[in-house]
C-alpha cells in the first residue's frame, strides 16, 4: 500500500493542488452576555453582603451552528435532536460545527483545576481574590497550604511549566505593550448597556443555509464548580510521586447533548441567529435565565 505521506509529498513536488468542494465556512460574530450573569451576591468574613459585578463570574460560553432551533422538548430553546439511540443519553444535535468563547485552563494547581476560565482573569491577584475571597474556595499549594502570596503563585507557576512570560501562562488574559509592560486583554468588555460582549470564531463549521447559531454559559454553581467540566479528562498534569491528578477540561459531547449540562442558573440564547449567508455576522445574546 502506498504510504500517504509520499503521495502528499508528490504532490508538494509537482505543484499540484485541488479543491475538495468542502462548504467549509468561518463564523465571526459576537455573543452579549446579561449583566446579571455576571453579577453574584458575596458575602465577606464579618457576615457582610455586597453585590459584586465581574467577568470572572461569566464561565464558559459554548456556541454551535445546528440544523434548528425549537421550543417544547425542554423548559428552554434547544437544537433539535435526532433518534434517542441509548436510553442515557437524549437524541444527538447533529452540529455542523462549535466553538466557545474561554475554555477551562489548569492554572498550576490541582485545587482550582477544571474551575478557572480563560479570558477571565488577568493577574493572578485577580484569582486568589475570586477564591479565596468571594468563592471562598482557598487556593491550595501542593501539600494542602493556602495560598495568600501572589508572589508565591506567581513563582510555583512560572516554574511547573518552565515559563519565562506571563504570555506562555494560558489562563492570563493578558497582553504586552511595546514599553514592556502588561495589560488586560480579557474576552468581554462591558458595554453602554452595562451588558457584556466578547467575540467569537467558530472555524471549519459546514455552512447549511438556514442553520441556527445557538448557545448557552456554563455559569459557576453556588459552590463555583462547572457542570461542563470533566475532571478525569487528562492535561498538562504532573505525575511526580508526591503529585498524581488529572488536569481536567470540558466534556467532549456538549453540543451534542447540550441538555445534560445545562443547569440552574445558566444563560441560554433564546433566539437562535439564523444563517442566511456565508458573510453574516451573527450577534448572539444569552437572553434566557434557566431557573
Amino acid at each position: 500500500m502506498r504510504s500517504p505521506f509520499l503521495l502528499l509529498a508528490s504532490a508538494t513536488l509537482c505543484g499540484c493542488s485541488f479543491d475538495e468542494n468542502l462548504p467549509e465556512i468561518e463564523i465571526v460574530g459576537t455573543v452579549t452576555v446579561p449583566r446579571a450573569a455576571a453579577t453574584r451576591t458575596i458575602t465577606d468574613d464579618e457576615g457582610h453582603e455586597s453585590e459584586v459585578t465581574d467577568v470572572r463570574f461569566i464561565g464558559p460560553v459554548y456556541l454551535g451552528a445546528f440544523p434548528d432551533v425549537t421550543q417544547g422538548a425542554f423548559r428552554y430553546p434547544h437544537p433539535d435532536m435526532g433518534p434517542i439511540l441509548d436510553a442515557a443519553y437524549p437524541g444527538d444535535t447533529y452540529p455542523y460545527g462549535g466553538t466557545s468563547v474561554g475554555r477551562f485552563d489548569f492554572a498550576c494547581l490541582e485545587s482550582v483545576a477544571c474551575q478557572v476560565t480563560t479570558g477571565r482573569f488577568a493577574s493572578f491577584e485577580q484569582i486568589l481574590e475570586y477564591f479565596n475571597e468571594w468563592a471562598d474556595d482557598p487556593v491550595l499549594d501542593p501539600y494542602g497550604e493556602e495560598v495568600t502570596s501572589v508572589r508565591y503563585y506567581e513563582q510555583y507557576c512560572f516554574w511547573y511549566y518552565y515559563a519565562t512570560s506571563y504570555d506562555e501562562l494560558g489562563f492570563l488574559a493578558v497582553e504586552r505593550q511595546e514599553d514592556g509592560t502588561w495589560v488586560p486583554d480579557l474576552d468581554f468588555e462591558e458595554n453602554e448597556d452595562g451588558d457584556f460582549v466578547a467575540e467569537f470564531s467558530m472555524p471549519h463549521t459546514l455552512y447549511v443555509e438556514g442553520m441556527k447559531i445557538w448557545g448557552w454559559v456554563d455559569s459557576p454553581s453556588q459552590a463555583y464548580t462547572f457542570s461542563t467540566c470533566d475532571s478525569d479528562r487528562p492535561g498538562p498534569a504532573r505525575y511526580d510521586y508526591d503529585m498524581n491528578f488529572e488536569a481536567g477540561g470540558s466534556h467532549q459531547d456538549i453540543l451534542n447533548y447540550p441538555s445534560l449540562y445545562i443547569y440552574q442558573g445558566d444563560w441560554i440564547v433564546s433566539e437562535a441567529w439564523q444563517m442566511t449567508s456565508p458573510e453574516d455576522k451573527p450577534e448572539i445574546v444569552l437572553d434566557f435565565a434557566y431557573e
